[in-house]
């Protein structure tokens, strides 16, 4: 079993949607909740965001399983819709339970990281234009700047996005997320919207004089050029500019890659934007970075057919030889993860940095249980140890890297997949909302104990 030293914080991620649904307190509409109410039939089995794993009222049932494990550290969220129903006015039963929740890791030695946004936009900020509204920009604002006041420093370290460009790809470049539209120039001006908050949000941070660090959760699907061919190697250069280099530049420094500009001119779609706005952005500095890591993307130059917009000129492709997760179709690539390390060393100033999530998710793991009950979860297990080993590697070679989440610490509900592909540690019974640790948690409470000072 790898050893990694005990200053590596070893834990894992879930996000408040994903595992508190309606709850005990009051919670405004999400636009994911009009998107399941308008198309329930794409959502596995039927199944919304109504329910999840019930964590308001499980919390405390969970966090002991949380502590048994032996985790340093968990990542999870304000859900901006639970503490301002309306929008305008604080929920106080809300401010409460958020207090309780986080004081409850805080009894049980698990330091808490909260992401301020994890998808799950307000209906009424949708309804107003999304991210691309400079009125719910500010809202946003708001929201975290009372949360900085509200909850400061029992708070570990706070996170501003995670996975910042999923929405805009998912809903409005494809239909997995809300509103379910292909708009090239309506994409690139929500993804501006969303990076203007990052900056907003941290220039309010600043103010506060917090000692919790503030970063941002970037999902990093490192590229490749499918082949050695010089239009495979062009096209994985520009498409590394949309989906990683160029906005990682942006939210991690302020710096707007010159290809994401021409390009953007050559098809007419820049966002709208002022003077004072880049300035804003270009003032952009975060304390840390978090990474998401589940797949490489392997680029090919080969259109779409669509031709709106200079990704239409790419696909990703995988290939034959490719290690694969049949439930998701994603390929496994753990030496991607080293590749990240180094590259965050040479070329982000070796920023502190950590995985945020890594996890595989497979569908009917009942299976797999033995008799006493237990999900044998081998593949997870192994899926772990390759991608820890890459992650020890780099931290070796000399990258920053102060540890891991895997995602998930229990089976969430994942967008419009619902239940159908388990991630956790922990199952959850959706009949009875029981809780029961998989084999992968016993291996995961041994590679915490195995710490080395």
């Amino acid at each position: 079993m790898i050893n990694f030293s005990k200053k590596f914080e070893i834990g894992a991620s879930m996000s408040a949607m994903q595992t508190e649904g309606k709850g005990v307190t009051k919670i405004g509409q999400l636009a994911f909740d009009k998107y399941f109410q308008e198309k329930p039939e794409l959502f596995h089995n039927n199944i919304g965001p109504d329910i999840t794993c019930d964590i308001t009222r499980h919390y405390k049932e969970d966090i002991k399983m949380f502590k048994e494990i032996g985790f340093d550290s968990l990542r999870t969220g304000f859900s901006w819709a639970r503490l301002f129903p309306d929008g305008k006015n604080v929920d106080l039963q809300a401010v409460s339970f958020y207090h309780d929740y986080i004081n409850e890791y805080r009894k049980n030695k698990i330091k808490i990281v909260m992401t301020l946004f994890h998808f799950d936009m307000p209906l009424w900020a949708h309804q107003k234009g999304g991210w691309e509204s400079r009125e719910v920009i500010d809202s946003f604002v708001q929201y975290c700047e009372f949360v900085f006041q509200e909850y400061g420093d029992s708070v570990d370290s706070y996170v501003t996005f995670n996975e910042p460009l999923v929405p805009v790809y998912e809903g409005y470049l494809n239909d997995r997320h809300y509103p379910a539209i292909d708009d090239p120039k309506q994409a690139v001006q929500q993804a501006y919207g969303i990076f203007l908050a990052h900056s907003k949000v941290l220039l309010a941070f600043r103010k506060y004089g917090l000692k919790a660090p503030i970063g941002v959760v970037f999902n990093w699907n490192y590229t490749y050029a499918f082949s050695n061919s010089i239009e495979d190697q062009k096209a994985a250069k520009i498409y590394d500019a949309y989906v990683n280099r160029g906005p990682l530049n942006i939210m991690f420094n302020g710096v707007i890659d010159p290809i994401l500009i021409k390009t953007l001119k050559q098809y007419s779609i820049l966002p709208i934007y002022s003077e004072e706005e880049l300035l804003i952005i270009k003032q952009t500095k975060i304390d840390f970075l978090g990474i998401n890591y589940y797949f490489p993307c392997r680029v090919k130059a080969q259109s779409n057919g669509k031709n709106r917009w200079v990704m239409d000129n790419f696909i990703i492709d995988i290939p034959k030889d490719a290690k694969i997760n049949p439930h998701r179709g994603w390929e496994i690539y753990p030496e991607a993860l080293y590749e990240i390390g180094m590259e965050i060393k040479e070329k982000y100033n070796n920023i502190a940095w950590y995985i945020a999530e890594n996890g595989m998710g497979v569908e009917n793991e009942n299976r797999f249980r033995d008799e006493q009950g237990v999900i044998n979860d081998d593949y997870r297990i192994e899926f772990l140890e390759n991608h820890l080993s890459q992650i020890k590697k780099a931290i070796d070679d000399g990258s920053n890297c102060f540890g891991y989440h895997i995602w998930a610490a229990l089976d969430c509900w994942s967008f419009r997949n619902a239940f159908k592909n388990r991630y956790g540690l922990i199952e959850i019974n959706l009949k009875d909302q029981s809780r029961k640790f998989k084999k992968s948690a016993f291996w995961y409470k041994q590679l915490i104990a195995n710490k080395k000072g």
